[in-house]
């Protein structure tokens, strides 16, 4: 144990003693580090802070629809949610664009209407009011639901409960009476889903009255169930149920869908693309890597002398391959080290540039098994690439080693 103390206390010595050319050996293993620990914080940050936010929003539903050549009717659909247990409900869906009068121009804004259930499509908390209620719906009554960001755009201001808004949709002007307000989605959600970001929730039957539209034929629906763990078991029954009602079993006609998957296809994606990136980076350690191997066949070259005398005096082959194996192991692991702080602020760096472009707040992740298998990384780097110069070294005969 003794004899690789002194090891290690010698590969120091060199080190201090070139500290200029140490560092700039040490600067190709700082970056690929520091990139690689940096990526993968962020990384795992980001896929933490998408998955949380895409759960929230999925709900305890999922949404079947018809590519518009049969409907689905509200028969089939009840004996859909009499069929299945888990399934306690549904509503219909429908979107449209419409223009509403603001308080200093027109604004886009973006109608979704349903039934009472509706409310249980959107994670945002209704703040402000309520939400319209069953007796609105079967009365095809003119109220609405907006969001904090239709309430400002619109108003001025977020205390709009009771007020109305004047829209334009297709050539039909209605007015509509603001009974609740919804929390506004995040800048995640308006990434994801785009579109005019004001949203107006309306009862369908008022939206079908107002266009003409048959309520008894619908082409997409909500169908609620009563654990969000039962979504997709129940999105691929129902759509088979469904699917054999309108006699298209087979067929692509009826499809599904639930956020579920798609979180889970999502999350699948940033890995591949985090590991991808990060295998990148990493290439700079190899390039680190190389840099450590020149460093030390210079250091070989410079200690010719030194080795001959240590020969001489009796030192053995696996000596000087221990003492340059440790130098540039310990070149590597400091390199590793400085690395992975740095890493560590970029990290932040990055976290705050996001929040500031984004109005996001993705938070880094570290665990101390990343931070230790990145430090033995680096090493092993040192190591790996120090080896045939320390074999060189170690292979020299102390006449040969004397002579040059």
């Amino acid at each position: 144990m003794g004899i690789f103390l002194d090891y290690w206390k010698m590969a120091f010595f060199n080190i201090r003693s070139n500290k200029v050319r140490a560092f700039l050996t040490m600067l190709g293993i700082i970056i690929g580090v520091s990139s690689v620990v940096a990526i993968l914080s962020i990384g795992n940050g980001m896929s933490n802070f998408i998955s949380g936010s895409l759960s929230s929003m999925a709900g305890s539903y999922f949404e079947v629809y018809t590519n518009g050549s049969k409907p689905i009717t509200t028969r089939i659909l009840d004996n859909t949610v009499e069929k299945f247990d888990s399934i306690t409900g549904y509503s219909e869906v429908l979107a449209f664009k419409a223009t509403a009068a603001g308080l200093k121009k027109e604004v886009e804004v973006k109608v979704e209407s349903g039934n009472e259930m509706f409310k249980g499509k959107d994670s945002n908390e209704i703040i402000a009011g309520r939400y319209f209620d069953k007796s609105e719906y079967d009365l095809a009554k003119p109220v609405c639901v907006i969001d904090q960001n239709g309430a400002k755009e619109i108003f001025g201001r977020e205390d709009v409960v009771g007020e109305f808004i004047n829209m334009v949709a297709y050539g039909r002007e209605f007015t509509a009476k603001v009974v609740g307000i919804r929390k506004a989605g995040s800048a995640l959600q308006s990434m994801l889903f785009g579109g005019p970001k004001i949203k107006v929730e309306m009862p369908a039957s008022f939206v079908n009255e107002l266009f003409g539209m048959d309520p008894d034929s619908l082409y997409d629906v909500l169908l609620f169930v009563d654990d969000p763990e039962n979504a997709v078991e129940m999105s691929v029954k129902a759509k088979q149920y469904i699917a054999a009602a309108l006699n298209e079993r087979g067929t692509d006609m009826v499809k599904s869908y639930e956020l579920n998957s798609g979180i889970a296809q999502f999350s699948s994606i940033l890995a591949g693309v985090t590991a991808f990136v990060m295998l990148v980076a990493a290439i700079s350690l190899f390039v680190g890597g190389v840099g450590v191997m020149n460093i030390m066949l210079v250091s070989v070259t410079e200690r010719t002398r030194e080795i001959g005398i240590r020969k001489s005096l009796g030192a053995k082959t696996v000596s000087i391959l221990w003492q340059f194996l440790i130098e540039s192991g310990l070149i590597s692991l400091t390199g590793g080290v400085i690395g992975i702080v740095l890493g560590y602020l970029f990290s932040f760096l990055i976290s705050a540039i996001i929040k500031a472009a984004g109005s996001v707040t993705v938070l880094p992740e570290f665990n101390i098994v990343m931070i230790l298998v990145v430090a033995l990384f680096s090493m092993g780097i040192g190591i790996f690439f120090g080896w045939y110069p320390a074999k060189k070294a170690a292979k020299m005969t102390p006449i040969d080693a004397l002579r040059m």
